[in-house]
C-alpha cells in the first residue's frame, strides 16, 4: 500500500512553531512480563508434547511454567497475564477444552484478545484457538471449528506431509490429525500443505497486541513420535520452526 503525498498540513513543525497539543499521542505501553511463555500440560495433552517444547525453549533460553487443568482452573487472571505467551501443545482438543471450566476459557480469552499475551498452538492447541464462543475453546479467533486436514477424512491418522512456504523453504512435517487452518488471509499465512496449498501455519494479529500463531501439523514434534508412528522423515528433524514460532509470538 502506497504512503500518502506529504502536505503542508503533515509533517515535523518548524523551529519556531509549537506542535498543537492535539496531535501529540502518547506512545503504546510496552508489555512486560515476568517469564516468556505458559505451556499447557494439563488433560489429554499428548504423550511427550510438553517435554518436547520444554526442551526446545531450554535450548533457546526462553523462560516458561507449566500449568495443569486443575491449576489452571484456580489461576487468577492477574497471573496469566504474568507470560509472554501460552503454548498450547498437540493432544484431544475436546477433552482439553471440556477439563476446563467456561470461566477459565473466558479469563484465557481475555488474557489474548484484551490483556495481549500471545497464543502458539500446535494441532490441537489450534482446534482450540478458533471457534464461535467459549462454550468449546477459547475463541481467540472467532470462526467456525477448524476443519481436519483431508487425510482425516482418508482414514489416515498419521503421515509425514509436505509444507511449502516457511522462509521459503518446503519441509517434511508430521501431521497427526491436524485441521487445516481455513478462513485465515493471504498475509496470515506462513506455510501451506503443499498438496492442497491449504494454509499450514499462520500468524495473526489482534489489536490487543497479541499475536495467535497456530500450526496443523506438528514442527515441535520429537523423533519419539516419529519411531512410535512408524514413520520417516525425509529431511530430519524440524526443530527449528517451533523456536521462531514462540520468537515471533513474543515481538513487540
Amino acid at each position: 500500500m502506497a504512503l500518502p503525498s506529504p502536505t503542508p498540513s503533515i509533517g515535523f513543525p518548524r523551529p519556531s512553531e509549537n506542535p498543537p497539543s492535539s496531535t501529540l499521542s502518547p506512545p503504546e505501553p510496552v508489555r512486560v512480563w515476568e517469564k516468556d511463555a505458559l505451556i499447557y500440560n494439563g488433560s489429554a495433552t499428548a504423550t511427550g508434547g510438553a517435554e518436547a517444547i520444554v526442551a526446545i525453549l531450554d535450548s533457546v533460553g526462553m523462560t516458561y511454567d507449566l500449568v495443569g487443568s486443575s491449576a489452571l482452573n484456580s489461576m487468577p487472571a492477574e497471573d496469566m497475564k504474568k507470560y509472554g505467551t501460552w503454548i498450547w501443545p498437540g493432544g484431544y482438543a475436546g477433552q482439553m477444552s471440556a477439563s476446563l471450566t467456561r470461566a477459565t476459557r473466558d479469563r484465557i480469552q481475555s488474557s489474548v484478545i484484551r490483556d495481549g499475551v500471545s497464543f502458539v498452538g500446535f494441532c490441537a492447541g489450534a482446534f482450540i484457538a478458533v471457534s464461535p464462543d467459549t462454550s468449546w475453546g477459547f475463541s481467540l479467533i472467532d470462526r467456525p471449528t477448524l476443519p481436519y486436514y483431508y487425510l482425516e477424512d482418508m482414514g489416515v491418522s498419521a503421515a509425514m506431509v509436505g509444507v511449502e512456504g516457511w522462509n521459503g523453504q518446503g519441509r517434511k512435517l508430521l501431521w497427526w490429525g491436524g485441521p487445516k487452518l481455513t478462513g485465515f488471509s493471504e498475509e496470515e499465512t506462513l506455510a501451506r500443505y503443499a498438496e492442497t496449498q491449504e494454509p499450514a501455519i499462520t500468524q495473526s494479529h489482534l489489536s490487543s497486541g497479541a499475536k495467535v500463531i497456530l500450526a496443523g501439523p506438528h514442527p515441535e514434534a520429537p523423533e519419539s513420535w516419529r519411531t512410535q508412528l512408524g514413520l520417516r522423515d525425509s529431511d530430519g528433524m524440524d526443530q527449528d520452526i517451533a523456536p521462531e514460532m514462540f520468537q515471533r509470538a513474543l515481538e513487540p
